[in-house]
């Protein structure tokens, strides 16, 4: 169920960047060299410019509202889920001032958040965190991002009822 939304946020928001080294992913990343557990995926710039030149019927608000994020990481894993998801959080923990959270969902079997950070009344990072079984995902992005792509994150993490 995981990569099933994981696809689905990748579908949504294919787009690009270099992520600095002050962006959450790479900070969690750093404390995990050299574990051959984790997968990051970046997307490249020229990516990103490949993708905005693609016309998509129907979607234009939301093409604009990739247009306007800089980057996004992605880094997965399929073992130890509900380890890494609490090293994340010793992570947002200890960068307290820089992120707030905007939406967390947790019981015995799924846990999610979304944390952003803010400059200026401006959402510049977006961090999700999710975990499902022992699947672990965190998708980073920075840009400016409205409360309307927020949402439409945090519906696609909305636990299905089956």
């Amino acid at each position: 169920m995981i990569m099933k939304r994981v696809l689905l946020i990748i579908c949504i928001v294919l787009l690009a960047g270099k992520v600095s080294a002050q962006d959450f992913a790479s900070r969690f990343l750093e404390k995990h060299l050299p574990d051959t557990n984790l997968t990051c995926v970046t997307i490249s710039p020229k990516m990103m410019e490949k993708v905005m030149n693609l016309e998509v019927d129907g979607e234009q608000d939301m093409m604009e509202m990739i247009s306007k994020l800089k980057s996004m990481r992605m880094v997965t894993t399929e073992v130890n889920g509900q380890k890494y998801y609490n090293e994340a959080l010793k992570v947002l923990e200890k960068n307290s001032g820089r992120f707030e959270p905007y939406l967390s969902f947790e019981d015995k079997s799924e846990n999610y958040q979304i944390m952003i950070r803010k400059k200026k009344n401006a959402i510049i990072e977006l961090v999700m965190l999710m975990r499902e079984a022992d699947n672990f995902t965190v998708i980073n992005f920075t840009g400016n991002m409205s409360q309307d792509f927020i949402a439409r994150l945090a519906k696609s993490m909305e636990p299905k009822n089956s």
